[in-house]
């Protein structure tokens, strides 16, 4: 096939293939870049030609079709049709004509932009508007206000307009919104299906939420309309790869280790220990050479290392910000393993936090070939398993806070159950066990229960759970059984959402069971308790104000106009200029991790030495700041307040 470019004709394309010898054109044909000749350069019965003839035909019309060649096939018989087969050398669809582009590395890598999805530039989500957050409250009607941004005074005028179309449509606005017909709430979110813009279709048909935030970003450039926006966006799956993260080239490669094959997204999607079966299995065509033989080596022995470590429920493509603290520490321990370091010293600081015990002895193992390969391990732990394999075990106390800081006790872990100074000690040996006199309440038939129906998020498989009320319910289970997603992801989002507030969308499940019994949630999780380095546990529980107010009552105080913002580390005039109340100076080493450096001014005190100078019972609003919560409890053991 030879394309007729545009800037030329047929007839010029035709004078020089008839220079070059090519006079015969079998037939024309309508291609997506132009006309298409299909030039003839043989014609042969295939049984009678010599195999050189076929060879020299193929291999000139591949080079003078740039990479492509059809085969028209004649019937043997008379009055039948022809027949064209079409075949390409390259990375090309011979019959579609679709070219594909050469694979290199950063072909998938969403972190590459030759691989990463346009659409969401790799992230596998887009932001938009959350209708969760538009309508946090299902259980309100429409009449009752169940928009919340509509029952502003500034867009009243939204809610009087869904009460007007409503009734036209024949909508309910004294149904919970939740028990609206799937196409009602479907017309309140995304308008009439008539709808085109606000020019031709408003206001005879109704525009919906969908249409009002996109109105709303024509406005985006006033800041009360962006923080307005704000409010109401949450990430949510990217519409163009599916949350792939890749562009559509990349997915069109496949991994030979299912009947179908495994595109890389789909390859990443699969826990670890799944993946180490596919790669075991793997059977590339041809034979591997050496630096294939090498590749397939490594990644076989990482995920190895992964699943050793106890960590073969985890999937390639989980985020490293949803890892707790354990799990980061064990892969931590993987690139360890996989570096071969000697002569090193570890620190771990309680690698075994998540672990099911029955997981314990993993990572003990993986701990254990570390020291026998020459290295140190310093190992922060209170699983008595660890304790029991440690060389030597060293205990510091005796107590927390003020009262602890010396070494009670140190030697094997047989020594130490039997040191009579060792708080540790009679816990190894068994001598003290937990609290077994704490009473149960008894779970009988008649107790109240919350029930989840039908979670089908992840690894939940149509799971119905029932938790009883007014007790306390531990939920245990192996790594990676989906205790955090049934917990984190299914059920908390579900009571938020229930109860109003502005939460993620829920993971998948029916129907929730028994809340008329409850008044509210909490989650009480590892996450930092304040939203910047500022914050601490004595303002973010309340106590820090009265203790300003302390300080701001002394005469001296009020002599020099002192009032309680003057003892604020976060504003005011009394915190120090230089780190501004921070304690620390932030400096960015551009190429390198920012350091934090001691205050020069106010060495860390976080005030001017003025306000220094004020003392409540002989201490200093900084000396408070050093306080442990014990010692503060027994200093302001008189202050109710505090």
């Amino acid at each position: 096939p030879v394309t007729v470019p545009k800037n030329f004709s047929e007839a010029e394309i035709t004078g020089l293939l008839n220079v070059q010898g090519y006079t015969r054109i079998h037939r024309r044909d309508e291609g997506a870049d132009g006309d298409v000749l299909q030039v003839v350069q043989d014609r042969f019965r295939f049984s009678s030609a010599e195999s050189a003839r076929v060879a020299e035909a193929v291999e000139a019309a591949l080079r003078l079709g740039h990479g492509r060649l059809t085969v028209f096939a004649v019937g043997a018989n008379a009055g039948q049709d022809e027949i064209a087969w079409r075949y390409s050398n390259g990375l090309h669809c011979a019959d579609c004509d679709i070219h594909y582009s050469d694979p290199t590395p950063g072909l998938f890598s969403f972190n590459s932009a030759i691989g990463a999805c346009e659409t969401c530039r790799g992230f596998g989500r887009v932001i938009g508007v959350d209708f969760g957050l538009v309508i946090p409250d299902e259980s309100k009607t429409l009449a009752e206000g169940a928009i919340k941004p509509w029952q502003t005074e500034s867009y009243r005028e939204c809610q009087q307009d869904l009460a007007k179309m409503a009734k036209k449509a024949g909508v309910a606005m004294d149904i919970p919104f939740r028990d609206l017909p799937q196409e009602h709430r479907r017309w309140v979110l995304e308008g009439d299906d008539k709808w085109k813009n606000w020019d031709s279709s408003w206001p005879r048909h109704w525009y919906g939420v969908r249409h009002f935030f996109a109105w709303l970003e024509t406005k985006a450039y006033k800041m009360h309309i962006r923080v307005l926006l704000s409010r109401y966006r949450s990430y949510t799956v990217c519409p163009s790869c599916a949350g792939a993260r890749l562009k559509p080239d990349a997915l069109l490669w496949r991994l030979p280790v299912t009947t179908r094959g495994l595109a890389i997204n789909e390859l990443m999607a699969l826990p670890v220990d799944r993946i180490r079966k596919a790669i075991d299995a793997l059977d590339l065509p041809g034979t591997a050479d050496e630096a294939t033989s090498l590749v397939l080596g490594e990644i076989r022995s990482r995920l190895t290392y992964l699943a050793d470590v106890g960590l073969g429920y985890l999937t390639l493509d989980r985020q490293s910000r949803t890892l707790s603290g354990g799990e980061v520490q064990r892969i931590n321990l993987t690139t360890a393993l996989g570096t071969s370091l000697v002569n090193t010293l570890f620190v771990l600081d309680e690698p075994s936090i998540g672990l099911h015990p029955r997981d314990i002895g993993r990572i003990l193992g993986v701990m254990t070939r570390l020291r026998d390969a020459g290295n140190t391990l310093v190992v922060v732990e209170h699983d008595p398993q660890v304790m029991v394999a440690a060389d030597e075990l060293l205990e510091i106390g005796p107590g927390p806070g003020e009262r602890g800081g010396n070494i009670v006790a140190r030697g094997t872990p047989a020594e130490i159950a039997a040191n009579p100074d060792s708080i540790t000690g009679p816990w190894l040996a068994g001598r003290k066990r937990i609290d077994i006199d704490r009473p149960p309440r008894p779970v009988d038939a008649a107790t109240p229960r919350l029930t989840l129906v039908g979670a089908s998020e992840h690894n939940l498989r149509d799971l119905t759970v029932a938790f009883p009320l007014q007790r306390m319910t531990c939920l245990t289970g192996v790594s990676g059984s989906g205790k955090s997603t049934l917990i984190q992801d299914v059920l908390y989002p579900a009571l938020a959402k229930h109860f109003g507030e502005a939460v993620e969308s829920p993971g998948a499940f029916e129907r929730l069971e028994g809340l008329d019994k409850l008044r509210g949630v909490v989650m009480v999780d590892q996450s930092a308790i304040g939203k910047s380095s500022r914050s601490n546990p004595v303002s973010y529980v309340g106590a820090w104000d009265p203790i300003r107010n302390l300080f701001a009552a002394l005469p001296e105080a009020k002599e020099r106009g002192y009032s309680p913002g003057t003892f604020s580390f976060n504003a005011g005039h009394g915190r120090c200029p230089t780190c501004t109340g921070s304690g620390f100076e932030h400096v960015e080493m551009q190429f390198l991790s920012d350091v934090w450096l001691r205050c020069p001014d106010c060495n860390g005190k976080r005030y001017r030495p003025e306000v220094l100078e004020l003392q409540w019972r002989g201490v200093s609003v900084a000396d408070v700041l050093e306080m442990t919560v014990n010692e503060a409890l027994a200093f302001f053991a008189d202050q109710p307040k505090v």
